[in-house]
C-alpha cells in the first residue's frame, strides 16, 4: 500500500516545469525580491516531490559505485574495516539530521565510504601473481578450460602446478597458452606439461586507453603465452571438481551443437546457448560488430530476459489449460518460478561470467517482485540489482559491460511507465483491434527502445571502444524481432530436447535464423558506416553519465539539470587536446610519428595489427590514415622528425645508445640496458624504462619546448600492474628435479615468431631476450567483454 501512495504522490509531482503558484515574477528592479522567492518556491517543490517518491534511495548505489571507481583510480585506501565502520557512522548520523541537504550529503558519503570498503576488500582478497616479465620455461598445470581461436589453433587455460628449467619463483597461478602444433586435444582435467614462451597481460596501447591487464588480474589469469611445440600426452585420469565437471557439459553441449550445424552458425549458436565463442569466423564477428549486433553474442540481459520470459509464458499458458487451476492457484508466480529455475540453469550452462551474473541478479529481483506481489520493472529495482552486483564484483562498476548494460536499462524502464499507461488504453477495444494494435505496440517497443538504449549507451561505447554505430537501429530493428522470436525460443526448446535426442531439428532451425542474421547484418554493414570517436575524456563520461541518471531517476523539474549536464559534456569531448605527435608502444619496437589530423606514420612497413588498430580508433584516424612512412631506417637504426621538428632516434643495438641521444629529441632503445637518462638532455625509452611505465605518448612543451613524455602507468601503480615493479629478471631457482643437473639461470631463449631483426636481446644488463612483444593478449572474447 505504502508503495501504492507513494508512486501516486510522486505521479501528482510529475506537473508541467512551472506552474501558476511556482512561477517566478521578474521584469523591474522592484520585483527582483519576488522573483528570488518564486524561484526559491519552485525549488522547494521540486524538492517536496523528489521527497515523496524516496529518490534519495538512488543515492546508495550512485554512492557505493562512486567509492568503487575512486578507489581504482587512486582514491587513498586504508583498511576496509576502517571504511565500513565510517559508512554505519555516516549512516546513522545521516537519520538524526534534520536539514534534508545534510541528510542527503550524509547519505551519500556513506554510501561513497562503503563502496571504497568493497573495493579495497576485493584487492585484498585477489590472489593473482601476475608475470613479471617474458620467459621461456617448462610447466606442468591442469587445464581448466580449452577453445579454439579464429585459425583453429587449439587455447588452453591452464591452472599451474609446477615449473621448471627455469623454475619460477613466482610462477602465476593461471595461464593461457596457444597450441598451433597438431597434437590429439586435452580435455579439461588433464595435466598439461610442454615448453612454452609466457609473458604477462599487455598494458595500454598508449595514454588514456583501455588497460588489458585490469580483467585478467580479477579473473586469476597472470600470463599469456604459446606452446613451443606439442604438449606431452597425458597420463592418468583426470580429476574433476563439480566446476570442471560443469566445463566438460558447456564444451560437451557446444561441440555438440557445432556438429549438428558445422557452418559459421553453429559457433554462433554455440555462443548464444553456452557462451562458448571460439568458433565464430571473423568475418561474421566483423559484420555483427559493424552493425550494432555484437551484443547478441554475449550472454547479457537480453538473452536471460527472453529465456526467462518465453520459459514464463509457456508455464502459464500451461497451467491455464487445465481446467480450473487458474481460479484456484497464483499460476503466475509458479510461472515465475520456473522462470527463476530456467534462468539459473542457464546461468550455470552459460558460464556464469560477470556479465550473466549481473543479468541473472536483475532478472531474479524482478521474478521475485512477482512471486511476493512487488511491482517488477521499476527503477528501485534496477537499483538494487546494481547494489547487489557491485558487493559481489566490485571491480565489474570499471567495466563497459556493466555500464552500458545498467544505462541502457535505466533509460528502459524510465519509458516503462510511459508505454504501459497508453497500452492500457486499448483494453475496452474489440479483439481485432486488440490484436493490431499489439503488433504495432511491439514493433514499436523494439524501435523506441532500441533507440533509447542506443543513445543511453553511445558514450560508454565512444569511451570503452573510441567507436558508435550512429544508424546501428536499423540493424537491431531486422534482427531483434528474428532473435527474440524465432533464434532463442528455439534455443531453449533445443536445450529442452536435448537429453532425450530430440533437439536436432530446433538448432537446424536457429541455424536457419542466424543465417538471416548474417546477411542482415552484412548488408548493414556494408552499406551504413561507423563513426570512430577517438578517446573521449573521463569528465566527458562522468557528466553524461550524470545527465541520464538525473534524466531517468528524478521525477520533479529538477530533471531539467540533465539538459546542461549533457552539453557540457559534449562540448568537452569536442574540445580536447590536439593529438600527440609521437606514439610508443611498451615493447620498444611499435613506434608511429602522428599528424595534426591523427594521421599515422609506422617505423615499420607492417606494423602490429593490434598496436595499429588500437593507435587509428584512439585517433580517430580510421583505416585509410596511415601515411607514408616518416622514418629512415637503415641497420638497426630508424630516424625521423615529428611534426613540430622533435628529431626521434630508434635503435635495437645498445651499442649505439650514446649516438642516439646526442642525435635526437627522443632516444628509443628497444635493449633492456641500465641507463635511464640521456646526459644531452634527450628523452630516453628503454625496455626497462618501458616495462615500469608501458606505452608512451610524446608532445612538445611549448612551441619550442623540449620533449613532453606521458606514460600509460602511472604513480601509485595500481595493483594489476604492480608486477612491473618487481625485479627482472627474476632470481632463478634451482630445480629440485634429480635430471636437472645444469645451472639455475636462463637457458637460451627460443625467438618470438614475430621477433624483428632476430638474434638475442642480450645487454648490458643481462637481461633476457624479450623479442617483440606481440599484443595479442585480448582475445575477441574479452575484447567483448570488457
Amino acid at each position: 500500500m505504502r508503495t501504492a501512495e507513494t508512486q501516486r504522490h510522486a505521479a501528482e509531482h510529475r506537473r508541467p516545469i512551472f506552474t501558476r503558484r511556482y512561477a517566478p515574477r521578474g521584469g523591474s528592479s522592484d520585483e527582483e525580491g519576488d522573483g528570488r522567492q518564486g524561484w526559491a518556491a519552485v525549488l522547494g517543490g521540486w524538492m517536496e516531490a523528489e521527497s515523496a517518491a524516496r529518490s534519495g534511495f538512488f543515492l546508495l548505489p550512485i554512492g557505493l559505485i562512486l567509492g568503487v571507481l575512486l578507489t581504482y583510480c587512486g582514491m587513498p585506501r586504508w583498511p576496509y574495516a576502517v571504511s565500513f565502520a565510517l559508512a554505519a557512522a555516516l549512516l546513522l548520523l545521516s537519520h538524526r539530521l534534520q536539514r534534508p541537504l545534510a541528510r542527503t550529503l550524509a547519505t551519500l558519503a556513506a554510501s561513497m565510504m562503503l563502496g571504497n570498503g568493497l573495493a579495497v576488500h576485493e584487492l585484498a582478497t585477489v590472489e593473482t601473481t601476475v608475470l613479471s616479465g617474458e620467459v621461456t620455461t617448462r610447466i606442468e598445470g591442469k587445464v581448466i578450460w580449452r577453445d579454439r581461436d579464429d585459425r583453429d589453433r587449439v587455447r588452453y587455460r591452464v591452472r599451474v602446478i609446477s615449473t621448471e628449467r627455469p623454475r619460477l619463483s613466482r610462477p602465476p597461478e593461471e595461464a593461457q597458452i596457444l597450441v598451433a602444433a597438431k597434437h590429439s586435444e586435452l580435455a579439461v582435467g588433464q595435466t598439461y606439461r610442454g615448453l612454452v614462451r609466457l609473458k604477462p597481460p599487455s598494458g595500454p596501447a598508449l595514454p588514456g586507453s583501455y588497460d588489458f591487464a585490469f580483467t585478467p588480474f580479477f579473473e586469476g589469469l597472470g600470463a599469456y603465452g604459446y606452446a613451443l611445440g606439442a604438449p606431452e600426452p597425458p597420463t592418468g585420469d583426470a580429476e574433476l571438481d563439480l566446476a570442471l565437471r560443469l566445463t566438460r557439459l558447456r564444451l560437451a553441449i557446444s561441440d555438440h551443437i557445432r556438429s549438428i550445424l558445422p557452418d559459421e552458425s553453429g559457433g554462433v549458436a554455440a555462443a548464444i546457448v553456452t557462451g562458448e565463442r571460439s568458433g565464430i569466423s571473423d568475418r561474421v564477428d566483423n559484420w555483427l560488430r559493424q552493425s550494432g549486433l555484437s551484443h547478441l553474442l554475449a550472454i547479457s540481459g537480453l538473452h536471460m530476459a527472453l529465456v526467462a520470459g518465453f520459459a514464463l509464458t509457456l508455464t502459464r499458458a500451461a497451467l491455464v489449460a487445465i481446467p480450473g487451476l487458474p481460479l484456484r492457484h497464483p499460476i503466475k508466480k509458479w510461472a515465475a518460478g520456473v522462470a527463476l529455475i530456467v534462468a539459473g540453469l542457464y546461468l550455470l550452462i552459460s558460464g556464469a561470467n560477470v556479465a550473466t551474473q549481473r543479468a541473472f541478479v536483475m532478472l531474479a529481483i524482478m521474478l521475485l517482485a512477482v512471486l511476493f506481489d512487488r511491482p517488477a520493472i521499476t527503477s528501485r529495482n534496477v537499483a538494487l540489482a546494481a547494489m547487489i552486483v557491485v558487493a559481489m564484483t566490485p571491480h565489474a562498476v570499471m567495466t563497459a559491460s556493466f555500464q552500458m548494460s545498467f544505462s541502457a536499462t535505466i533509460a528502459l524502464v524510465g519509458a516503462y511507465g510511459t508505454f504501459t499507461h497508453r497500452s492500457r488504453s486499448s483494453g475496452r477495444r474489440g479483439i481485432a483491434i486488440k490484436a493490431s494494435y499489439s503488433v504495432v505496440l511491439f514493433f514499436a517497443g523494439i524501435a523506441i527502445s532500441s533507440i533509447l538504449a542506443s543513445l543511453a549507451t553511445a558514450p560508454y561505447s565512444a569511451y570503452h571502444f573510441q567507436r558508435i554505430v550512429p544508424l546501428g537501429l536499423i540493424a537491431n530493428l531486422l534482427v531483434l524481432p528474428v532473435f527474440s522470436l524465432w533464434i532463442m525460443p528455439l534455443a531453449l526448446l533445443g536445450m529442452v530436447s536435448m537429453p532425450f535426442g530430440l533437439d536436432a531439428m530446433f538448432f537446424r532451425l536457429v541455424g536457419q535464423g542466424l543465417e538471416l542474421v548474417f546477411r542482415m547484418a552484412q548488408m548493414v554493414s556494408d552499406t551504413i558506416p561507423t563513426y570512430d570517436t577517438g578517446l573521449v575524456p573521463p569528465l566527458t563520461l562522468l557528466l553524461l553519465t550524470a545527465s541520464l541518471l538525473a534524466a531517468c531517476l528524478l521525477v520533479s523539474g529538477l530533471r531539467l539539470v540533465a539538459i546542461p549536464l549533457a552539453f557540457t559534456g559534449l562540448i568537452i569531448a569536442r574540445t580536447g587536446p590536439p593529438p600527440p605527435e609521437l606514439l610508443i608502444f611498451e615493447d620498444g619496437k611499435e613506434i608511429a610519428l602522428v599528424d595534426e589530423d591523427g594521421g599515422l606514420s609506422f617505423r615499420k612497413k607492417r606494423p602490429n595489427t593490434f598496436v595499429a588498430d588500437q593507435w587509428r580508433k584512439a585517433l580517430a584516424s580510421g583505416e585509410g590514415a596511415t601515411r607514408e612512412p616518416g622514418f629512415i631506417c637503415d641497420d638497426h637504426v630508424c630516424q625521423g622528425k615529428t611534426r613540430s621538428g622533435l628529431r626521434v632516434f630508434w635503435t635495437d643495438d645498445y651499442k649505439l645508445t650514446g649516438r642516439a641521444c646526442d642525435e635526437s629529441d627522443v632516444a628509443i632503445v628497444a635493449r633492456a640496458i641500465n641507463l635511464k637518462v640521456c646526459r644531452s638532455g634527450a628523452a630516453l625509452a628503454t625496455l626497462k624504462t618501458l616495462r615500469e611505465s608501458g606505452s608512451l605518448s610524446v608532445s612538445r612543451d611549448g612551441p619550442k619546448g623540449r620533449a613532453l613524455v606521458t606514460p600509460a602507468i602511472t604513480n601509485p601503480v595500481s595493483d594489476w600492474n604492480a608486477h612491473r615493479l618487481a625485479p627482472w629478471p627474476e632470481r632463478w631457482q634451482r630445480s629440485q628435479s634429480k635430471d636437472d643437473a645444469g645451472p639455475s639461470v636462463p637457458h637460451e631463449e627460443h625467438p618470438s615468431r614475430d621477433t624483428e631483426n632476430g638474434g638475442s636481446d642480450a645487454s648490458p644488463s643481462k637481461a633476457p631476450g624479450r623479442g617483440n612483444r606481440t599484443p595479442g593478449e585480448p582475445t575477441a572474447d574479452q575484447e567483448q567483454d570488457r
